[in-house]
């Protein structure tokens, strides 16, 4: 206590006190408070605030390791990701190939079909032509028969019904049809 009536009294004497004067007094109350603080906050807080420090550090380690193993999941999951995409790619292009492949053989198929049904439809009429051909040939002939026939009943006056006037009319109406009339009128003059 005396110390604190010291203190006291060599403040009394001082007129004003300047920022740069050192009192050695204060100054030693000040190293009391000092030690004294950090005495208290040595065996108080410090282990306290270590152990919380060294907990942050743990935790901020911890973090930093789940990061890293986050980041090397993600830069996993993105080669994964890559790669699947890479094969999807290909499966995209060979289903393409493919339905290319089958575009052009249903082409292909339905050319020929549609080839095959002209030919067919071309045959189809070639035989009708060739069978309406000969219907009328033998129209032709029947029909040059019957003149011929009637021809010479009016040269003769009279009608021609026996069967066969009728067969050397038709001989003679082939004969001319065929071509070999001509050559034998021809070879005889």
């Amino acid at each position: 206590m005396n110390w604190l009536l010291l203190a006291a009294e060599t403040t009394e004497h001082v007129e004003e006190p300047s920022f740069t004067d050192l009192d050695p007094a204060t100054a030693v109350w000040v190293w009391v408070a000092f030690i004294a603080t950090f005495l208290i906050l040595r065996k108080v807080a410090w282990p306290a605030l270590m152990n919380t420090m060294e907990a942050r550090e743990l935790r901020i380690a911890e973090g930093l390791k789940k990061a890293e193993e986050a980041e090397a999941r993600a830069r996993e999951l993105a080669e994964k990701q890559e790669q699947l995409l890479e094969e999807a790619r290909q499966e995209a292009q060979k289903f393409l190939a493919e339905a290319r492949a089958a575009a052009e053989n249903v082409k292909n198929e339905m050319l020929g079909a549609t080839q095959a049904e002209i030919e067919a439809q071309r045959e189809r009429a070639k035989r009708e032509i060739s069978l309406e051909v000969a219907r009328a040939i033998d129209e032709l002939k029947q029909a040059t028969v019957e003149l011929t026939l009637e021809a010479s009943a009016r040269l003769l006056k009279r009608e021609l019904r026996d069967e066969d006037h009728r067969r050397l009319a038709r001989e003679v109406v082939e004969e001319v049809a065929s071509g070999r009339w001509v050559v034998e009128e021809a070879t005889s003059n």
